[in-house]
């Protein structure tokens, strides 16, 4: 017998009850006079609902809305109803609590975050017109404000019924609930059914049968077994001697037909889609079917930019899984949230391996010895439950979290409970007590696996995810546990904030976060700089990014990462972390198959003592090979090429751009092959070839092969990250900084098995040793200049006599910390001023960091350092120093901890090197400027020139020589001017006697 269903999608009768009016006695009919609303639908998308109260400045604010009970009420004609068949009733997309009346008899209340609302009407509806009255309260019942799925920072409060409504005449007798189990080693499916037939005296003659079919015509397999004396049956299904396995690269499903016969014939019938797959986990590692698997995976924040809700498209999240596997991705963490059924299909279909969450983030379960809420705690536990047997037969879930950054340091054993709890339900599936908190080791806390942060567990920092040193990786964290561990909401770089997007925003929801910069910078009369900063700081965020998430692919111990977000996240104070925009658009700071380089299945890695050098030495530059493609072992080539790039153009005194770098010396490099044999040492006479490789977005000459190789891999186990072989590169003596690019590629493709480009590629610089000549018409106050400037006069500021230095002793250049009288006269006078200022010394100094602001200025104002990078001028201060006008890791000493200057009461200056400021501030900010002052020449910097270490490192000595030589010339000539007033209202002037 078939199961009838009736779909109550469509126009309903509605009426809002904001006095809660009707909360005793449902209305009558005569009540709902207004008019109709649609199902499926939000209140708000219908407009029903007031406008805001606010605009938000931290996140978006809807058109409208509305919070308290709305009725809905439809009269369904039943053509026929046979005596002894229940009905169900399922709506699906409302939040948070129902209750159903069917023919004026009270039905139930529901109250689920997590799955549709099912209501078991048994034999309330007959033949004939029946009246259906449904009363949705999207209040929040419980203390649960900050889970995703309604924070006003996300979803929000929505209302309605957005997945719709249905009714479903079961069979008398049927099947209940069924529970599928692969066993991926067996080639087995476990099926646990649940049969309702009658008293015991009736269960004669009943049987179960479970067939599955095989995808791609494979073949069809049964089983089947009596219905046993309690009612649910256990049967194993064997899916033959080749069984179709689930995976996140080829996700082959089952459709699984379930049967339930009497005497032969079929009473009652289900199907479900799903795959026979296991992830399990061995030690430190995953295994997805017995095979090591790395989760590179993003964070999901039910996050829905037109209709505030989680929607009912699976087109929607079809597209949604295209895009990010483009990028490399084959793992989502839902955020204290489940997903619709929709998203779970198309999960199931792409391959995405999928972490689900109670819809809760609270301090309920802290501390440790705290008793939570008991309708809280009881209401979680029921979501659970709910959860598990809805999502059963999907692959694609594959882990499961309690929710997000639950406990404190030492866990809590109610947690401990629900895991357990969990893992009882179903154990092919993976649990942990929560996402992100909990200290390592884990001591008493149950999970399967754990996900502790890399950006600050201790002892690590947050500031120091990513460096220059890729000898560095996360074990101090990974190490502390011996179960495999993920990178909880790894990164948080951000990027400048894109007014562009607010005109996709044509739903239920403004990007009110928006209206607040762009008053900011309206007023600052910044409107028009916006591009610029947009495109330096995607730049700067991609550059950034792309080493936190290798240096996790590093980590021996490390199972996978978490990236938040591969979008932006519209609330808590707006973090604009993503590739892509919450559109699921790309922001075009980098391409799909640039990001694939450093999150592919199988990457080509590096780890070096830095990024710098000095011409003359070499180094050592291990590449490593992170394996998890589909071979059990890849062994073959991976080529090397040393480029030598073209340089930013150092504008001559004559106002020419004359390229630096135009030629090439012979390179010292060679390739060190530390397991294998000579074939991975560089060929003979390899060492400059002097052919063009390529286009450089740079001006000057194309990149120059200089030296190129070969690295053999013996072999290299699937789960595995080995050092393959090292790369020596390097400049000799003498030569000219320049840019050098490491690129490796994996140069066997036949022996792949699949169609795929691996292939990374990293920047180092090369400075030649400075030596600072001519020191002699220099004075200085900086005592750690004594280290370099030799031939300089050092002293302190008040022995500086403005009158008869210039004249008696030949000063042409006063390089100080700070601004005391005398030399403010000897600046006015016609001095030349060198002022490398430090924060002390700024009445407003922004302090800087090299990496990205962390999330959001507005929710992490204390962070040390709220900017977002550098714009870096073509100057001729900049003389010789290599860079493309963006933060790349060669400033990152020059940049990291330092202050900037504010320059926004001297809009008529312009930064040699400017600061990008956090769109929240919009601070015109430079590390680097220059101005008349009376008449004299400042030259004003904060970059880190002011301790001896600073002098030490290849890139701070050459780009101070290079600035030197600039202050000390005749191109040396400001264009804008300030008064000495503006001068003093930036930088404290201190009396001369306070420094002696």
């Amino acid at each position: 017998m078939s199961r009838r269903e009736i779909l109550l999608d469509g126009e309903w009768q509605f009426l809002l009850d904001p006095e809660d009016r009707y909360k005793i006695e449902p209305p009558e009919a005569s009540a709902f006079t207004s008019r109709a609303i649609s199902v499926p639908g939000s209140w708000e998308e219908q407009g029903f609902g007031s406008g805001p109260a606010l605009r938000q400045i931290d996140t978006w604010t809807k058109v409208r809305e509305y919070v308290g009970a709305g009725w809905y009420r439809k009269t369904v004609r039943i053509e026929r109803a046979d005596e002894g068949r229940p009905w169900r009733l399922e709506l699906a997309g409302v939040r948070w609590t129902t209750e159903v009346w069917v023919n004026g008899a009270f039905s139930g209340t529901r109250d689920s975050l997590s799955v549709a609302h099912r209501y078991d009407l048994g034999e309330a509806l007959v033949a004939g017109e029946n009246e259906l009255l449904v009363r949705v309260d999207n209040r929040m019942r419980l203390p649960l404000a900050d889970s995703h799925i309604h924070t006003r920072h996300t979803a929000t409060e929505w209302g309605g019924i957005t997945g719709g409504a249905r009714l479903t005449e079961l069979p008398r007798l049927r099947l209940g609930r069924v529970q599928l189990t692969p066993d991926p080693s067996g080639g087995t499916f476990r099926c646990r059914i649940e049969a309702i037939v009658g008293p015991d005296a009736e269960r004669t003659g009943y049987t179960v049968e479970a067939r599955f079919r095989a995808p791609n015509g494979g073949g069809v397999f049964s089983a089947s077994a009596p219905v046993a004396a309690a009612g649910e049956t256990e049967l194993v299904c064997a899916l033959g001697g080749a069984p179709a396995f689930w995976s996140d690269r080829n996700p082959q499903l089952y459709e699984a037909e379930l049967l339930l016969k009497r005497d032969g014939e079929t009473v009652d019938r289900t199907v479900r889609r799903t795959g026979l797959r296991l992830l399990t986990a061995s030690g430190q590692r995953l295994e997805l079917n017995g095979r090591p698997v790395w989760l590179r995976g993003y964070v999901d924040c039910c996050v829905f930019p037109l209709t505030g809700y989680p929607v009912w498209d699976k087109a929607h999240y079809e597209r949604q899984f295209r895009i990010v596997k483009s990028y490399g991705f084959n793992h989502v963490r839902l955020h204290g949230w489940n997903a619709p059924e929709p998203f779970w299909e198309a999960a199931d279909e792409a391959g995405m391996l999928v972490q689900t969450e109670l819809p809760h983030w609270s301090a309920h379960y802290q501390p440790r010895g705290g008793e939570p809420p008991a309708d809280v705690d009881s209401f979680l536990q029921a979501e659970l439950e709910r959860i598990y047997e809805t999502l059963n037969a999907h692959p694609s879930f594959v882990l499961f979290s309690l929710g997000n950054e639950l406990v404190e340091d030492n866990g809590h054993e109610r947690l401990n409970e629900l895991v357990r709890l969990a893992k009882k339900l179903d154990p092919s599936r993976l649990v942990t007590d929560n996402t992100g908190f909990g200290q390592l080791p884990e001591q008493d806390r149950e999970g399967d696996f754990f996900i502790p942060s890399f950006n600050w567990h201790v002892p690590l920092k947050t500031e120091e995810i990513a460096t220059p040193e890729t000898n560095r990786d996360f074990s101090a964290v990974a190490r502390l546990t011996d179960k495999p561990v993920l990178g909880h909401e790894h990164a948080q770089f951000t990027m400048y904030a894109r007014p562009e997007e607010k005109m996709k925003y044509t739903g239920v929801l403004r990007p009110t976060w928006l209206e607040t910069i762009e008053e900011t910078l309206r007023v600052k009369g910044l409107e028009e700089r916006v591009g610029e900063w947009i495109e330096a700081t995607g730049v700067h965020q991609a550059r950034a990014l792309k080493e936190a998430m290798e240096r996790v692919r590093r980590t021996p111990g490390a199972a996978g990462v978490q990236l938040l977000d591969i979008r932006d996240f519209p609330g808590q104070g707006h973090a604009t972390t993503g590739l892509l925009d919450v559109f699921w658009d790309s922001k075009g700071t980098i391409e799909p198959a640039r990001v694939l380089d450093f999150n592919g299945p199988t990457v080509l890695l590096m780890a070096c003592e830095g990024r710098t050098l000095f011409a003359g030495e070499t180094m050592d530059v291990r590449v490593l090979l992170s394996h998890y493609g589909e071979e059990p072992e890849l062994s073959g080539r991976v080529g090397w090429r040393l480029l030598r790039k073209g340089h930013a153009s150092a504008t001559s005194e004559s106002g020419t751009d004359e390229p630096v770098g135009g030629t090439a010396e012979p390179v010292v490099g060679t390739a060190d092959q530390e397991r294998g044999d000579a074939a991975g040492r560089a060929r003979s006479g390899a060492a400059f070839a002097g052919k063009a490789a390529g286009k450089s977005g740079w001006s000057g000459p194309e990149p120059l092969v200089l030296n190129e190789g070969e690295l053999v891999v013996a072999g290299t186990a699937r789960g595995s990250v080995e050092e393959i072989g090292t790369v020596r590169i390097g400049l000799p003596a003498g030569a000219e900084a320049s840019e050098l690019v490491l690129e490796v590629w994996w140069a066997d493709q036949e022996r792949l098995a699949e169609d795929r480009d691996i292939r990374n590629e990293w920047s180092f610089w090369s400075f030649p040793r400075v030596r600072y000549e001519n020191a002699e018409s220099v004075w200085s106050s900086v005592p750690a200049l004594k280290t370099a400037l030799y031939g300089a006069s050092f002293e302190p500021n008040a022995k500086f006599d403005p009158f008869s230095y210039p004249s008696q002793r030949g000063v042409r250049l006063a390089i100080v910390e700070r601004l005391t009288t005398n030399v403010l006269q000897y600046l006015v006078g016609g001095g030349r001023v060198w002022l490398l200022a430090g924060s002390s010394e700024l009445y407003d100094a922004p302090m800087t960091k090299y990496l990205p602001v962390f999330w959001n200025y507005l929710m992490f104002s204390e962070q040390a350092g709220g900017t977002m990078g550098a714009l870096v001028r073509p100057h001729p201060a900049l003389g010789r120093f290599p860079h493309d006008g963006r933060s790349d890791w060669q400033w990152y000493q020059l940049f990291n901890g330092t202050p900037a200057v504010c320059l926004d009461a001297v809009p008529e200056v312009e930064p040699i090197v400017e600061i990008v400021d956090n769109f929240n501030r919009a601070k015109r900010l430079a590390s680097v400027f220059e101005a008349q002052v009376g008449q004299g020449k400042l030259f004003v910097s904060t970059l880190a020139f002011r301790s001896p270490p600073d002098w030490k490192r290849p890139e701070s000595a050459f780009l101070f020589g290079e600035m030197l030589n600039y202050v000390r010339s005749d191109a040396f000539r400001p264009e804008a001017r300030l008064a000495v007033g503006q001068l003093l209202g930036m930088f404290r002037l201190r009396g001369i006697h306070s420094f002696l």
